[in-house]
């Protein structure tokens, strides 16, 4: 079970549930579905294929006395029953709006909630354990009763086989007057409705008309929960049976990711322009100017005028803190390359719906694979940069973001579990996480640190100059912290109802599937964060400061400030108050951020290293 109010999924028999007779059983599940907090189990419902079912028993549950002699009692443990105990933890779920997770060969339920003149639909992330009442009986009433209809596929050309295509839960709440029979026998419904009186010669499913007429369920009592199961045949193949899933709310229109991305395309188009006219051109007239230059003299006139080319014998002066540096860049170039492969591979149709865990796995599989790349980039980078402690520069690409994921990953798990939560990892799966980390990434990492330290070092189109220039004082506006917070409004613009998106499919367990726009919002992620890291390099450079490493890579990063501050602002309208959800929902943010500041970080610094390089490579240095 799930809560958009508490985030933190609890085990379904947690609540006083009917039990199935043959115990409970989990499900074999692979790491992915263990890392996005799935647990399958069996449950008490009994589904015969193509065979309809009328007032099927399950339990009868006690809740206890009422819901105003427990309030008065709360205080006074010792005089509450087991049962009053199970009312309470009930009501709580409810209050916290917990909903109930179903699969049916994998699908989930369109859940409806049947009233007196219209069908509530409210959609397939779940149905809720019951709701809140008028204050004029119960103050919580549960929805005992279930219409299950499957609709399903025949196979073709085979005669006894048939696919699942569609699966919808109708919710009542029914309030039997029950007589508890022995175990494992039917209780006794001393005020039938029509579908569970067995002598009516032919019996309906259940509907509003029927429930209204003996009222609504409170949670407390004797609770009898029955279902209704209906088949019907359906023309919609296998295929395509997630479709109605992929396009019931309207939260998943294409339309309006569409009109993002036409607005994201606008602002990077719009700043592609401003960087062409005031950089090209710009940059044009300096080449054209610099390079007509004769005498001594003249060059000097020149450069007075001409900032950037001021500073050409500092530009590649190897920056402060160059190990940190070559770590943050190679570990940012393997989440680039993992989120771009993962993106792809969804798109494309590796990730299907119809297999729980296999995104996560993707990813892991990628991050793992791009150790590669991490330890050649930052290799590289660190050899180019004159540094001598390779060794350490390859371990803490192979230890760092890992290490410090997997400790806030640590901690957040332990208060899961502390708090009885589903979405805690055994300690067995995270074995295997440790697996992956100690005998794949960390060996990749090396090898490619290997081979990153085996080619030259990058080289530059000028010379460093013995003797560091000075830099001129800059006003307080033209710092990289200031630049930091402003330069994030550009590339988060573009992606930030995409960020809408995804925070609802992690948090609210929407169904996101528009991967083919999330690719092209990546790319124009990336190209915006290129753009303005190398807009500030250039105001630095024509300003004569030539420390541009690091500001490259935060500029690069800013749009990491503005996802935190978007975070906080969606969880803000969550109203949550359990200390365990605000571990989990500020872990996994600050890892999120990390990531996300990293990568794009990465994309900022490698764009200005090869903007640098071209623009200086244009001019005649002696």
């Amino acid at each position: 079970m799930s809560s958009i109010k508490t985030l933190l999924p609890v085990n379904y028999f947690s609540a006083p549930f009917c039990r199935p007779n043959s115990g409970i059983k989990t499900d074999h599940e692979n790491l992915g579905e263990f890392l996005s907090g799935d647990r399958i189990i069996n449950s008490p419902y009994v589904l015969k294929m193509n065979e309809d079912s009328y007032c099927e028993q399950t339990c009868v549950v006690d809740l206890g006395r009422e819901e105003n002699v427990v309030a008065k009692l709360r205080n006074e443990r010792d005089n509450l029953s087991k049962a009053d105990r199970n009312g309470i933890k009930l009501r709580r779920y409810i209050r916290d709006a917990y909903r109930i997770n179903w699969l049916v060969d994998n699908l989930p339920p369109i859940a409806i909630i049947e009233g007196e003149d219209e069908l509530d639909i409210i959609g397939s992330h779940g149905f809720p354990i019951g709701f809140k009442g008028d204050n004029s009986g119960s103050d919580h009433y549960i929805f005992n009763h279930v219409n299950i209809f499957i609709d399903y596929h025949q196979v073709d050309h085979k005669k006894n086989e048939y696919r699942v295509v569609k699966f919808v839960v109708i919710l009542h709440s029914i309030k039997h007057e029950v007589e508890a029979g022995p175990r494992n026998e039917p209780a006794t419904i001393k005020n039938p409705i029509e579908s569970c009186n067995p002598d009516q010669a032919k019996r309906s499913h259940t509907d509003y008309s029927m429930a209204k007429k003996i009222g609504a369920q409170p949670a407390s009592g004797l609770v009898l929960f029955t279902y209704d199961v209906f088949w019907q045949k359906s023309e919609v193949a296998f295929a395509h049976r997630w479709d109605v899933y992929l396009h019931q709310t309207k939260h998943d229109g294409a339309r309006v990711h569409w009109h993002a991305i036409i607005n994201s395309l606008l602002t990077v188009l719009t700043l592609f322009f401003v960087i062409a006219t005031v950089l090209v051109r710009n940059l044009k007239k300096d080449f054209d100017t610099y390079n007509a230059l004769r005498t001594e003299e003249d060059i000097e006139d020149a450069k007075e005028e001409s900032g950037w080319k001021l500073v050409h014998g500092d530009v590649f002066r190897p920056p402060g803190g160059s190990l940190l540096l070559s770590v943050f860049v190679g570990t940012g170039v393997q989440l680039l390359l993992m989120s771009v492969l993962t993106i792809v591979g969804a798109f494309t149709g590796l990730v299907s719906l119809n297999h729980r865990g296999h995104l996560v796995m993707i990813q892991l599989f990628n991050y793992v694979l791009m150790g590669l790349a991490s330890g050649y980039v930052s290799a590289r980078l660190y050899k180019t940069f004159k540094g001598k402690s390779w060794q350490r520069c390859t371990i803490l690409t192979a230890l760092g973001f890992p290490g410090v994921f997997f400790s806030i990953f640590f901690f957040m798990d332990a208060t899961a579990a502390f708090y009885g939560s589903s979405d805690a990892v055994p300690f067995t799966r995270i074995l295997e996480l440790i697996f992956f980390w100690t005998c794949l990434s960390i060996p990749l990492t090396f090898i490619g640190a290997y081979f990153g330290y085996q080619k030259d070092a990058i080289e530059f189109p000028v010379n460093t100059s013995p003797i560091p220039r000075q830099t001129p004082e800059r006003p307080w506006y033209t710092r990289t912290w200031f630049a930091f917070i402003f330069a994030g409004v550009v590339p988060f613009s573009a992606c930030f109802v995409e960020l809408y998106f995804i925070l609802l499919s992690v948090w609210a367990d929407y169904y996101y599937h528009f991967f083919s726009i999330l690719f092209l919002v990546w790319v124009i992620l990336i190209i915006s964060s290129i753009e303005v890291s190398i807009l500030h390099t250039y105001n630095q450079l024509c300003s004569e400061y030539y420390h541009w490493w690091w500001s490259s890579f935060f500029i690069g990063g800013s749009v990491s400030f503005w996802f935190v501050l978007h975070s906080l602002f969606y969880f803000s309208k969550l109203h949550i108050n359990v200390f365990a959800t605000y571990v989990l929902y500020f872990g996994y943010t600050f890892l999120s951020a990390l990531a996300i500041f990293l990568f794009t970080g990465a994309a900022g610094f490698l764009g200005t290293l090869w903007f640098n390089k071209k623009i200086y490579g244009s001019i005649k240095v002696d």
